[in-house]
């Protein structure tokens, strides 16, 4: 694919709602992850978020209102249509005792085996800044313990049908590496198995750690890849993400004031680039600063570059998604407004190019648009591909999530 990628067809193919979840609740739809499987459905795992209590969040170390320790919980849908409509939701729980909401899906195929996986966060009673690290003895396999953030991980042998859940948690104890340990969660969205280089077959998931807070109660994050060589059996950490130069620290909606390396997509650059196994990251500014982070990785996510601002990605810190197209081009969804979660649209940077254009208007300008995902359905042999897109788009009282298809 070169610079001269076509304008695509843009179809917003539908809305989804709580009014199909049992019992016909209220509260949001949030946080989408999305996974196409070869030769066959397109999966959607999503929160409902019930509406929080005023308040509450604050003195339980939440993030935000509707983030964890919120009751969420997560739903999976499918689509054998490529988007265009969706299954009836089946809740995803964890059978642990002592666990409260579960949140921030992220899914990841790994096509040597045919499994699907899952990663979540799970509550005990604290939010992410509410939460310490996981004490060693959490490696015993005890029951969850209080005030710790839970790192949940399920594998599916049937495309989602049924899950086998197990706590990975135990990897955020403290370590010789990490003397105090780490909170942290999986980022929504979806994780990758590197197909090239000498770590082809690696399973990555990113995660971002929160760490204590500074004198003047901002929050640093950090990004940091949770990575398998054995096709899941274990994971390991791979090194943070170096923090960006010359960033601040800013709050979103009266949350705390953060600073570096936020929510983050990969994908594999091409093979043919020059660049053979490396690893393309865009990611949210934790300082929102207007525009999305890239850095690269050429050991398999296992260390970084030091991310450097996109001008030509603006953002207003929140998370979006990244995919390669088949010919090499790179695709980011992401709102398009260094300001507002509105102007929803898709970038691309095509093979061999250093920067990045609009390829698609998701949303209009002033319509909103909030963490999104993406994934690609390949068509024939050089005819392009579909680009499905799921999308918060947040409205008062609650946020739903939009479905678009984009033929390029």
């Amino acid at each position: 694919m070169t610079d001269a990628i076509d304008q695509p067809d843009v179809t917003m193919t539908g809305r989804l709602n709580t009014r199909d979840l049992p019992g016909g609740s209220s509260g949001s739809l949030r946080v989408p992850a999305l996974v196409a499987l070869p030769d066959g459905p397109l999966l959607l795992v999503h929160d409902h978020r019930p509406r929080p209590g005023a308040g509450a969040w604050r003195e339980h170390g939440g993030a935000l209102p509707d983030d964890l320790p919120n009751p969420n919980s997560l739903w999976l849908r499918r689509s054998d249509d490529a988007g265009v409509t969706w299954s009836a939701p089946q809740r995803l729980m964890p059978t642990d005792v002592g666990l409260g909401g579960v949140s921030d899906p992220s899914v990841l195929y790994d096509p040597q085996t045919g499994r699907l996986h899952l990663f979540a966060a799970a509550a005990t009673d604290v939010g992410l800044f509410g939460a310490h690290p996981p004490s060693p003895s959490a490696r015993e396999g005890l029951a969850p313990e209080p005030g710790t953030l839970r790192l949940l991980h399920a594998v599916s042998p049937d495309a989602g049908i049924t899950w086998d859940w197990e706590d990975l948690t135990a990897l955020l104890a403290p370590t010789a590496e990490r003397p105090d340990g780490v909170v942290g969660f999986p980022v929504s969205g979806h994780g990758l198995t590197l197909a090239h280089g000498a770590h082809a077959g690696r399973l990555v998931q990113p995660l971002v750690t929160a760490l204590a807070p500074r004198p003047d109660g901002t929050r640093p994050v950090r990004a940091t890849a949770l990575l398998s060589d054995d096709a899941g059996a274990t994971w390991f950490l791979g090194r943070d993400v170096p923090a960006p130069e010359g960033t601040g620290a800013a709050s979103l909606a009266g949350g705390a004031a953060t600073t570096g390396v936020d929510e983050w997509a990969l994908a594999e650059l091409p093979a043919g680039s020059g660049a053979q196994g490396g690893l393309l990251l865009s990611a949210r500014d934790g300082g929102y600063g207007g525009r999305r982070l890239t850095a690269q990785s050429h050991d398999g996510a296992m260390t970084w570059t030091t991310p450097r601002p996109e001008e030509t990605l603006p953002d207003p810190g929140c998370n979006g998604s990244l995919v390669g197209l088949p010919g090499g081009a790179m695709v980011c969804s992401h709102a398009g407004d260094p300001r507002s979660r509105c102007a929803g649209r898709l970038s691309v940077l095509p093979a061999g190019a250093s920067a990045w254009r609009d390829l698609a208007v998701l949303t209009g300008p002033d319509e909103p648009f909030g963490y999104s995902d993406a994934a690609v359905i390949p068509r024939f042999p050089g005819s392009g591909a579909r680009v499905v897109v799921v999308a918060e788009q947040p409205q008062e009282p609650d946020t739903t999530l939009a479905c678009f298809v984009v033929e390029t």
